[in-house]
């Protein structure tokens, strides 16, 4: 196996071992069922716990498949179409917002020649209660010195830039991490804040589609659906000017704060509609 190919996927195995410990204990329990069903003539259990093992096997192979799509360099690169989304160019310095995963941004540096990408870890253990993350952190990278790159703190409701200092700023799967609509709003509404007139918001998240109900199961009840985001994103007070869905499994959006003028002609627009 090419460890670098699959790099994404080891470390998503790693993080999620939980649900893959489950998985397979499933497979395990099933196959006994049948075994012993065999055995002991109670034969009328071998096709119920054979349709369980199938499940149990489609779901273990379809988490592997989705795992890799996402994170592997050979997948989606949802990163890299925000950045193609945005038309960052590679003298550009933007803002990418994270929660430990510093494969992506260091991915994105190298399309950099003397552009920037400041890293913001917004990681809060009250806001983001995933334990995946947590296990994710323990092996976040340590990039080598590179002028192209620069790690900073941060935190949702307080990112250390100016008002409207900066063009661009990805969130690549980092807002469904906190799970509170209100903690994501706060930290679209911040984004809003440093962001010059005009300038781009790059989102993407996994979404309630039907490649997600059957890759996820009922886990999908927690995703948001398209429109959910694009809700979110004018409330936060942004315009969306474009959606890309990539293979049903994540959706990708470029949402645009406007300039003055369009955020005025917009609020009369809201008044005369009222």
């Amino acid at each position: 196996m090419n460890s670098s190919r699959y790099n994404g996927l080891r470390h998503f195995i790693y993080a999620e071992w939980p649900l893959f410990a489950s998985l397979y204990g499933g497979m395990v329990f099933a196959l006994l069922v049948v075994g012993i069903s065999a055995t002991q003539g109670w034969f009328s259990f071998i096709p119920m716990a054979t349709a369980v093992l199938l499940i149990f096997i489609f779901f273990l192979l379809a988490t592997l498949w989705s795992a890799y799509q996402l994170y592997d360099i050979g997948g989606l690169r949802p990163h890299h179409v925000l950045f193609d989304m945005g038309q960052i160019q590679a003298n550009d310095t933007f803002i990418f917002i994270d929660l430990g995963y510093r494969r992506r941004a260091i991915n994105l540096s190298r399309r950099l020649t003397t552009g920037r990408i400041i890293v913001l870890d917004i990681y809060n253990p009250q806001w983001t209660t995933n334990p995946a993350l947590v296990r994710l952190r323990k092996r976040m990278p340590i990039p080598p010195p590179d002028p192209r790159i620069s790690l900073r703190d941060a935190s949702m409701d307080l990112i250390p830039l100016p008002d409207e200092s900066v063009s661009s700023v990805m969130l690549c799967q980092i807002a469904s991490e906190l799970w509170q609509q209100g903690d994501q709003l706060t930290l679209l509404k911040e984004v809003h804040r440093v962001l010059t007139p005009n300038g781009r918001l790059l989102l993407a998240e996994r979404t309630r589609t039907q490649t997600n109900w059957l890759v996820m199961g009922l886990m999908a009840l927690n995703l948001k659906r398209r429109e959910d985001w694009e809700q979110l994103l004018n409330t936060a007070g942004f315009v969306v000017r474009r959606t890309q869905d990539l293979s049903g499994l994540i959706s990708c959006f470029r949402a645009d704060k406007p300039s003055p003028a369009e955020a005025q002609q917009m609020a009369l627009d809201l008044a005369f509609d009222a």
